[in-house]
């Protein structure tokens, strides 16, 4: 009997999978579409065994504390969150509320929190009592009693964020012949007089954004027209953190220099970020050694594509500590930095061409072809395109006419130039 690989079969070959040998009795021969009937049957039948993995989590591991926060030279407030892990089946935050939180300092000296009810906390530390070389830590009481507590990271000098600039580059694509245009963002480094030697940025974006259509005509069972048009939520702008970790040492170079530090890249077309404006906030820390590692084994991580030859992720053991129940582990990590920062804007970049073709064109829309009875009553009130004659019975997306549908706000930020 001939039995193919499995690993070759397909649906529609299955049928082929079991022949007689050339040879074999009429007798065998004969019961031949049996023996596919039969291997068909096995075949299903592995198929449909499959079970849904669920994996064994003990309980106390399900669910875990996650403090971040850190004091910074150079800011006003100091923040602390807490929260715990979401269970496998549900991805969301869980704020822990009502903690006692506290900041301790090495010289004795204690700061109380106050609690912003969700999961935030809240100190004020005198700028005095921020030098470098002194140590903090945080100490926290959750409602239910359980004791949380840091090791203390010690605070270091930050240089001054020499300058951010940007670049015109290119990235590939999915497609090996297409390139993706764009700017790529830089800092330098100069922290030749600083004893700082681990450094870590955050940036912060914001841009701004226009709707296509001004709110004009609209439909709730009667059709209505506003005059003037309505363009209050054409004009928005969106701030968001950029998720990515930029670190950097340079513990075994001879100079604490730094040229060319590569933040992240804005394409021309896909998020269309740089039409209007936009503008970078670049935030430089100071870091300890530890807090350095901290963070370059999350960078690290994050950077990981995956793939067969991938290494697994690194297990990021922070420094924050269960003294109730020291079995149970704490995510996250406390540190004393310095900060300085820079804005950069950015608008009409040279030889970089834009799309400014509109988001939103009457041909993307939602063609009502029964007319505006089409409309179900709980989707009033339902925004028309207009044109010079009047409205088309074409049905708008939100975010056609209203800009605060894309996330960002009306509010033009006081630092916004153009």
């Amino acid at each position: 009997m001939k039995i193919y690989n499995p690993r070759f079969l397909s649906h529609s070959r299955v049928r082929f999978a079991i022949q007689p040998f050339k040879g074999m009795s009429p007798l065998v021969q004969g019961y031949g579409k049996y023996w596919n009937l039969v291997f068909i049957i096995l075949c299903l039948s592995l198929i449909s065994c499959i079970k849904r993995y669920e994996p064994d989590i003990k309980s106390q591991d399900a669910v875990k504390f996650v403090v971040s926060g850190q004091v910074n030279k150079g800011d006003e407030i100091q923040r602390i969150n807490v929260s715990t892990t979401s269970p496998v089946s549900q991805s969301q935050y869980f704020p822990v509320t009502g903690c006692v939180v506290k900041i301790l300092d090495d010289k004795g000296n204690s700061y109380i929190a106050v609690d912003k009810k969700d999961g935030n906390y809240e100190a004020v530390i005198p700028q005095t009592a921020l030098i470098p070389g002194t140590a903090f830590k945080v100490d926290i009481v959750t409602p239910g009693g359980v004791n949380i507590v840091s090791d203390f990271d010690q605070m270091h000098d930050c240089p001054a964020l020499d300058t951010v600039y940007y670049r015109l580059d290119s990235l590939p694509s999915s497609n090996p012949l297409v390139f993706t245009k764009g700017i790529q963002f830089y800092t330098n480094l100069d922290a030749q007089n600083y004893n700082s030697r681990y450094f870590k940025w955050e940036i912060t974006e914001t841009y701004e954004y226009h709707s296509t259509f001004p709110i004009e005509w609209y439909y709730d069972g009667t059709v209505h027209h506003i005059l003037p048009p309505d363009k209050s939520k054409m004009v928005c702008w969106k701030t968001a953190l950029i998720k990515d970790v930029f670190t950097l040492t340079t513990k075994n170079q001879a100079v604490n220099k730094y040229d060319k530090v590569p933040f992240h890249f804005v394409d021309n077309v896909s998020s269309r970020r740089l039409l209007y404006g936009y503008s970078l906030l670049v935030r430089q820390f100071a870091v300890s050694e530890a807090a350095y590692a901290y963070w370059e084994k999350i960078r690290t991580n994050s950077n990981e594509q995956g793939g067969l030859y991938t290494r697994q992720p690194m297990v990021i053991k922070g420094n924050m500590h269960n003294l109730t129940h020291p079995d149970q582990d704490v995510l996250g990590f406390f540190e004393a930095t310095s900060v300085t920062s820079k804005r950069i804007f950015v608008q009409k970049v040279e030889n970089l061409p834009l799309d400014s073709s509109p988001e939103c064109s009457a041909d993307q829309a939602n063609i009502l072809r029964g007319g505006l009875k089409a409309i179900p009553y709980w989707a009033y009130p339902a925004y028309l395109a207009a044109t010079d004659y009047g409205y088309i019975v074409i049905l708008l997306e939100p975010q056609c006419y209203d800009c605060t549908k894309s996330g960002g706000n009306t509010v033009k930020p006081a630092y916004w130039p153009y």
